[in-house]
């Protein structure tokens, strides 16, 4: 086992709390930052990660740079600010932007403008000497501005810098080792206290776990599991569906056809590994577009999904975005909503009404518009006529906003080569829209819808939404969302065009379906006349959605197998609870709550999002991010004389519910 050990001080102190922390990417350096915080802490604090801590398994700082970052870097931090509402102490330490301005001062002794706090903590904290060694790293600080997609090697750093910085900052009697393995199995030794074993043979008493793993391997659906079985014995490659750095493309041969599934940020990855990962490049063209140079190397691609359209661009605002109102949806809210949420009734009228008002209100800063009366019309009954009343106070010419229609869009039957007409006409608006940032009417409109995503989520978190609302109209409401607001950066769209032009991507359509004839994969999308493709390889440019229920991680597996665990139940029509894909959670403590009772074992991140809610998305300076106070409210309820917390929910949903109920 490697094992190393860091003593800020050999003093006499009391017995010490055991902490064993498993999982050391930003969350782990985050719960470190959090303890850390707590200048009397007393711990023994073991971290468990069989990859680098802080970057962890998806940032590492070796991974190829062109894989970027889907956040813009003045929208990532992973310290508390003025917004914090937590319980433990806030620390200003600099967002990942405010931390590649200072780096890049440190290198060229020019002074940035980043708050005194936040320079002063930099300034005490751990050394960039590994950053600064790299030239690449050095030009990419230089350039990296608050709307900047950097790579994710980078953040890695960042990461890496903010777990060191919190261990130079722990108090004399917090001990750290670190186990370069992984976890196996938590076992319970008696209330409160836990056994973990790990993969060299070690044993760590604890006396409470926190487990934060990332996005949990599931097992694949029927149709997968048969497509699978037909494979056997077959000269074909299947790429499974996996993080794109993690997943080996050395396969796949120059020239040859390949059936990919996925239209989103997967999709993007998986192409720049196959393209300009392959020695290719992009050249300027006229109209703020790209042509590709090709090297020779690369495959053809033809890809399908579900709603077989690409995720649409993230806006190009050349800072941060702007912060969604949601004047009507939170007018609602102030006026009472029910338990359980129901989300078509209470909040997407409010929702279309306010995203119409954004894009008036945008549009009317280049067209003379009559906003009172469009108002008047916004604010009329009949949702549906919406458009319709909108169209007579509109310059002639101009079509009226309809986001139930964006919402509801579906590809009518056609054949492939209007298709990937109607893809890449739509990919070039979409582009344009993304271009013209704050001024785009359609952009503004979107984004206000984006920025319900989380006000929603965390209003259905644990009780606040039952198994029929959650299951319906809200997740279709999230699918969106996601499609809306968590596409790629603008210049990933740039090359998808300039990739399309050079013949090397063509889409076979929505609701593709895979299978299997002798010795080809075969698509093709029963919405699209001729779009059928074989291809040997087929690639999956997706990950499946976390599921407890089919979890093939083995230490989930353990804990439920052993009733430390259970899968999260939401109320139901009947009565009771339908078990769901998350894990039963505290909604304080994010405590593990299982048939066997608790033992603190303390479940953070991706698989706590189907409970609680917004804990995928990174940090955002100046919001209040639910995965920071989730960490603190852990922190809060494992050290001495914590539980402080308790009854103190994390999530404006509770405060909601109790003015509510």
């Amino acid at each position: 086992m490697h094992h190393t050990a860091t003593k800020n001080s050999d003093v006499a102190r009391e017995a010490a709390l055991s902490l064993v922390i498993i999982g050391m990417g930003p969350r782990g350096a985050s719960l470190m930052e959090r303890i850390a915080a707590r200048p009397g802490s007393v711990a023994d604090v073991h971290m468990v990660d069989d990859h680098a801590p802080g970057a962890g398994r998806i940032w590492r700082t070796d991974q190829d740079r062109d894989m970027c970052m889907n956040t813009l870097a003045g929208a990532v931090t992973l310290f508390t600010d003025a917004s914090f509402s937590g319980v433990g102490p806030v620390v200003e330490g600099p967002s990942f932007h405010e931390w590649c301005q200072l780096v890049a001062e440190f290198a060229d002794g020019e002074r940035a403008d980043v708050a005194a706090a936040r320079r002063s903590y930099f300034e005490a904290g751990a050394d960039v000497s590994a950053v600064l060694a790299d030239r690449g790293f050095r030009a990419e600080v230089r350039r990296t501005g608050p709307g900047s997609h950097p790579s994710r090697a980078l953040y890695g750093f960042y990461c890496d810098w903010v777990l060191r910085t919190s261990l130079r900052r722990l108090g004399p009697a917090v001990h750290v080792t670190r186990h370069t393995t992984r976890a196996t199995a938590i076992r319970a030794a008696g209330p409160r206290r836990t056994l973990v074993e790990l993969a060299d043979g070690t044993t760590l008493a604890a006396d409470a776990v926190a487990l934060a793993p990332g996005w949990l391997p599931s097992e694949p659906g029927p149709a997968d599991r048969a497509l699978a079985a037909a494979t056997t014995g077959r000269d074909v490659s299947w790429v499974l569906p996996e993080s794109p750095i993690h997943q080996d493309l050395t396969g796949i041969r120059a020239g040859e056809d390949v059936i990919v599934r996925g239209l989103g940020m997967g999709f993007f990855d998986s192409l720049s590994m196959l393209t300009i990962g392959r020695g290719g490049r992009f050249d300027e063209a006229p109209g703020n577009r790209l042509r590709y140079i090709a090297s020779g190397e690369e495959p053809v691609v033809h890809v399908g999904s579900r709603r077989g359209l690409p995720f649409l661009a993230k806006s190009v605002y050349q800072g941060l975005p702007p912060a969604a109102t949601l004047r009507r949806v939170r007018a609602a809210e102030a006026r009472g909503l029910s338990t359980p949420l129901r989300f078509a009734d209470e909040v997407w009228p409010h929702l279309v009404r306010d995203a119409n008002e954004a894009f008036y209100t945008t549009l009317a800063r280049r067209l003379p518009l009559d906003l009172a009366a469009i108002g008047a019309a916004i604010d009329a009954d009949d949702l549906a006529t919406l458009p319709e009343r909108v169209r007579p106070l509109l310059p002639e010419g101009v079509n009226p906003f309809d986001l139930q229609a964006l919402l509801t869009h579906r590809i009518a039957p056609c054949s492939t080569q209007e298709y990937q007409r109607i893809i890449r006409d739509a990919v070039g608006v979409d582009l344009d829209e993304a271009d013209a940032g704050l001024a785009s009417p359609l952009k503004a409109a979107l984004w206000e819808v984006n920025g319900a995503r989380r006000w929603s989520i965390e209003r259905a978190a644990f009780d606040g939404s039952d198994t029929e609302g959650y299951d319906g109209d809200l997740a279709e409401f999230l699918g969106f969302g996601g499609m809306i607001g968590s596409g790629p950066p603008a210049f990933r769209a740039r090359q998808l065009l300039a990739l399309i032009d050079a013949g090397l991507v063509r889409f076979i359509g929505p609701g593709v379906q895979v299978g299997l004839d002798g010795r080809v994969f075969t698509a093709h999308s029963p919405i699209v006349a001729g779009s059928g493709v074989t291809a040997r390889v087929l690639l999956d440019a997706w990950v499946r959605l976390h599921d407890a229920r089919h979890t093939t991680d083995p230490l989930l597996q353990q804990l439920m197998a052993d009733k430390l665990a259970e899968p999260f139940g939401r109320r139901n029509a009947a009565g009771g609870r339908t078990p769901g894909p998350g894990l039963r959670i505290d909604e304080v403590s994010s405590e593990l709550i299982g048939p066997g009772g608790r033992h603190g074992i303390h479940l953070l991140g991706v698989p706590s999002d189907v409970a609680r809610g917004d804990t995928i998305i990174a940090p955002m300076p100046g919001t209040d991010p639910t995965m920071l106070r989730e960490l603190d409210a852990c922190v809060e309820a494992m050290l001495p004389g914590g539980g402080r917390a308790t009854g103190q929910a994390i999530g404006r949903h509770a405060a909601q519910r109790a003015l509510t109920a």
